[in-house]
């Protein structure tokens, strides 16, 4: 399979794929087929929304919890587990800091729930909140720091079978999310964990072992996704459902490792049977595959009934209006409009926090435009739908041509405003402000999003290197890049 192929070539293929790789659970009296379904990268979604390629009317829990309802009466012998991203993305999500969904799992009796790197986004306190109050076990057995109720592995009992399920979370925490935001949790390259929690739970004789991993297939391993070298290094495992890179994989077997993905947003949900000779106990089929949720799938009312306060503040939050455009503000390039206007929104807010700076480094996401007409409070959470704070640091403008020069490579659209960069043959060379270059022998505030103070995700390795030094002072802000954009429109 080419692994380039695009999201839509997916969404496209996942029913033939399907079809052509589960067989369904034998009704044998001699076998026993144990079902595990998953849900990955909800990101906060309980209703349908959009995929990546702008088909409408997809995914959201309350379309997986049906899906799932339907394979728990199919097969009573079933396992329920989420592959982490849970609860970030959506403001019904994120004015509860994800109480919402921890009780959802709950309620909806999932048997684990692995840590993704999303959740990690409102903070320490945020997150050990919900692993306080979460009656689902959670997984991650690579991560260190965490409280004692996060387990490495589990083991479950069904139908007489023990299935060991491992949780591993992707190792580039810190490649994405500062320090002050991570607290004390280390995130370790998976391998040896993996290894040891095999041996573990082939101790406790698990008849079978699933890794539950938040992190996913490239063609070629990268620091976030290193399943080739993790299933190298840790023989034994016998399927492994996978998130983190928000793709459908309904079945690829990688080795004795049958793997499978479940996309995002809940846009798939899926299923993988494993099935034992009950004489033996050996486990002798696997099978994989994943449901589009389209509007075949009802909405589950529980989780409708369950969510409606949220859902009803959210709506309401969404549609405040903000101000009205005369024009489109476009997008997409270097000192695009866009990128102008957010950046003056961030010195606007950071001014009056009394850290003001210089300058700021943003880019738009890829927001093609903001149309002309009304603009509400939703079209902030499209243009920044992730949470990030604003950090500042000190630098020189020798300092600043370096990091320009290596954001130049990754064809961003990320600005320095008020200021202006001269290229030569691609090449930055000078920075100027109001016509005049900056003083070589000053250092000038500069404004990053925390993302990209990280490296944004070792896209910008020398930026975290330089702005780390002891010289740039490095500062974190409480502003909140999106709440700043929100008062930047009602300011017009």
């Amino acid at each position: 399979m080419n692994l380039r192929t695009s999201r839509r070539s997916f969404l496209a293929s996942s029913s033939a794929w399907a079809a052509a790789t589960s067989f369904g659970f034998s009704k044998s009296p001699d076998h026993c087929t144990i079902s595990i379904l998953h849900t990955t990268d909800l990101h906060g979604h309980i209703l349908p929304t959009r995929s990546y390629t702008g088909l409408t009317d997809l995914g959201g829990f309350a379309r997986c919890a049906t899906q799932i309802r339907t394979w728990r009466k199919q097969n009573p012998n079933s396992i329920l587990v989420d592959i982490g991203d849970l609860y970030q993305g959506t403001p019904e999500s994120f004015n509860n800091q994800g109480k919402l969904f921890v009780e959802l799992l709950g309620n909806f009796n999932y048997d684990a729930w692995v840590l993704g790197n999303h959740d990690f986004d409102w903070g320490p306190e945020a997150l050990e909140k919900n692993i306080a109050t979460s009656k689902t076990s959670i997984l991650a057995a690579n991560l260190f720091g965490l409280p004692e109720q996060v387990l490495p592995w589990k083991m479950i009992a069904t139908a007489g079978f023990n299935i060991a399920l491992i949780g591993l979370v992707t190792p580039g925490l810190s490649s994405w999310i500062p320090p002050e935001t991570l607290g004390s949790v280390v995130a370790n390259q998976p391998a040896a964990a993996l290894k040891k929690s095999i041996a573990q739970a082939q101790s406790a004789r698990a008849d079978a072992i699933v890794v539950l991993a938040h992190f996913g297939l490239k063609n070629i391993d990268d620091f976030a996704n290193p399943l080739h070298a993790t299933l190298l290094a840790a023989p034994g495992v016998d399927a492994l459902i996978a998130g983190h890179t928000h793709t459908n994989i309904p079945s690829l077997q990688l080795g004795g490792t049958l793997f499978t993905q479940a996309n995002h947003f809940g846009i798939h949900c899926g299923k993988l049977d494993l099935t034992f000779d009950q004489h033996s106990r050996k486990l002798i089929a696997k099978t994989a595959t994943t449901e589009l949720m389209d509007a075949r799938i009802t909405l589950d009312p529980s989780v409708i009934h369950l969510s409606q306060p949220a859902l009803n503040s959210a709506s309401e939050q969404l549609s405040r209006k903000l101000t009205n455009l005369a024009a489109p503000i476009l997008g997409n390039g270097r000192d695009s409009p866009l990128a102008r206007l957010l950046c003056r929104a961030f010195l606007t807010a950071l001014k009056n926090n009394n850290t003001p700076a210089d300058a700021v480094f943003h880019g738009t996401f890829g927001t093609p435009q903001i149309p002309a007409g009304l603009v509400t409070v939703a079209q902030a959470w499209e243009i920044l739908p992730y949470e990030n704070s604003l950090i500042t640091a000190a630098l020189t403008p020798a300092q600043l041509l370096e990091i320009l020069a290596e954001d130049h490579t990754t064809g961003s659209d990320r600005t320095l405003w008020p200021f202006e960069v001269v290229y030569e043959k691609a090449k930055p060379v000078k920075i100027l402000h109001n016509s005049r270059e900056l003083d070589p022998s000053k250092t000038y505030t500069i404004a990053f999003n925390t993302y990209d103070s990280q490296s944004a995700g070792q896209a910008l390795p020398r930026l975290r290197e330089t702005i780390e030094q002891p010289s740039a002072h490095r500062k974190l802000t409480t502003i909140s890049t999106r709440n700043a954009l929100i008062e930047a429109f009602l300011a017009m």
